[in-house]
């Protein structure tokens, strides 16, 4: 059964019986419709199953940290991200990543990952925390073999809050 769904006069959501498909009216519907993030509906939307939370990534970054660095802090180096401004280059394998907004606390979670340091051997490249803030992460890229700060090509940095 089609049907249109009205509060105070304005059109919030049309049913099309012939797809079964609800749409929302975007005039009235902008920002202002939330979700609780372990809504059975999100999960299936996700492919999550089972009852457990659902937390977000709050942040990422992909990039290269063989790149100049000019202007520092530079965002010629990301080569995607999501709510990162720009990153900053201390010196060799140090790197500061600054938020496009503030996390709630810096009692969050960050994984750190890299390519393979430039020598030559099968070695594993190591993420190592320098300091956490509000508003950017600090951390240092090295191989695992000797912990030397190495500048890697592909540096991955995901924050769960």
């Amino acid at each position: 059964m089609a049907g249109t769904l009205r509060v105070g006069g304005k059109v919030l959501a049309i049913h099309d019986s012939g797809t079964d498909e609800i749409s929302l009216d975007s005039a009235t519907n902008t920002s202002n419709m939330s979700f609780d993030a372990n809504h059975a509906g999100i999960k299936t939307a996700l492919n999550a199953s089972g009852d457990a939370p659902i937390y977000a990534c709050r942040a990422w970054v992909n990039f290269d940290g063989t790149n100049s660095f000019s202007p520092n802090p530079s965002t010629s180096a990301i080569q995607d991200s999501g709510n990162v401004s720009s990153i900053y280059q201390t010196a060799g394998g140090d790197f500061t990543v600054n938020f496009t907004v503030d996390m709630p606390n810096a009692n969050y979670c960050v994984l750190i990952t890299g390519e393979t340091p430039p020598s030559g051997a099968n070695l594993m490249s190591v993420g190592q925390v320098i300091s956490k803030g509000t508003s950017s992460i600090r951390f240092e890229t090295q191989a695992s073999h000797n912990y030397v700060n190495y500048n890697l090509s592909n540096i991955n940095m995901v924050v769960f809050s």
